[in-house]
């Protein structure tokens, strides 16, 4: 049965989370960062290993290729994720208010991590072909200031996947793309399975034992460069991070 474009959307969607859950982990097992002597600046430091500070915005342009009977189909989805620390390592997370990007507002969750997620309503998310603002009205009693922020370095570019579309559990599969550039760090993975490389990294091979764990049928292989600056509102330090997704459709096999 053909699937119908909100069908598609909301599929594409489900899947750009996967990369904020890879982000998710990278926040988790990073320690906070000290170091308070970017004042009110997007200076960026190259890094394969982030990080982070008293708060963490990141705004996700996802590219998925879906494979149609009138040919591929590139579906652009804009999402965004962000979380200000409440514990020590970001062992917890602080309310921040009313937390917006671009105008659109994010939604709180119960761990007071703030996503959005794109919907029927909305089914290509966030715009930002106007830039990356954020706004954050902030929460006196958690500590977290009120600022607004335009992130000026911009997004990862990042070329098309040229991999096969068939994943072979027992063989091993390498993901390849044609080019990234603008990048600290690039995220590869098939499905939930992650690897992490410096900014200019092309290529990455998952071996049988990497994918062991899959199911057989259908899959997504993604390439997620980001990229991040770091501004001081408040006396507290904040880290904005660029993500580009690239996403294609793969089928896993034996």
């Amino acid at each position: 049965m053909k699937m119908s474009i909100i069908s598609r959307l909301k599929k594409a969607a489900q899947q750009s989370m996967i990369v904020l859950f890879a982000l998710s982990l990278t926040l988790t097992s990073c320690q906070k960062d000290d170091d308070d002597d970017n004042n009110n600046n997007n200076n960026s430091e190259p890094s394969s290993s982030l990080q982070f500070g008293d708060g963490t915005l990141v705004a996700v342009r996802s590219e998925t290729v879906q494979s149609t009977p009138f040919g591929d189909v590139t579906i652009t989805l804009g999402t965004g994720v962000a979380v200000f620390a409440a514990g020590s390592n970001y062992t917890s997370f602080a309310d921040a208010g009313v937390v917006s990007l671009n105008s659109e507002s994010l939604q709180k969750q119960s761990n007071n991590s703030y996503v959005f997620t794109p919907g029927v309503a909305n089914p290509t998310g966030i715009d930002f072909s106007g830039g990356v603002n954020w706004s954050v009205a902030g929460n006196s009693t958690t500590g977290v200031p009120a600022f607004t922020h335009t992130v000026s370095h911009g997004f990862p570019n990042a070329g098309n996947i040229t991999s096969g579309n068939e994943v072979s559990k027992s063989a091993g599969f390498t993901v390849t793309i044609t080019n990234i550039s603008n990048a600290d760090s690039v995220y590869f993975m098939i499905n939930d399975k992650l690897k992490a490389f410096a900014g200019n990294a092309t290529t990455a091979t998952f071996s049988a034992a990497d994918l062991s764990g899959l199911s057989k049928g259908q899959g997504i292989v993604t390439v997620a460069p980001w990229k991040f600056s770091t501004a001081q509102y408040g006396g507290k330090n904040f880290y904005f991070v660029t993500e580009t997704v690239k996403q294609k459709s793969v089928t896993i096999v034996d």
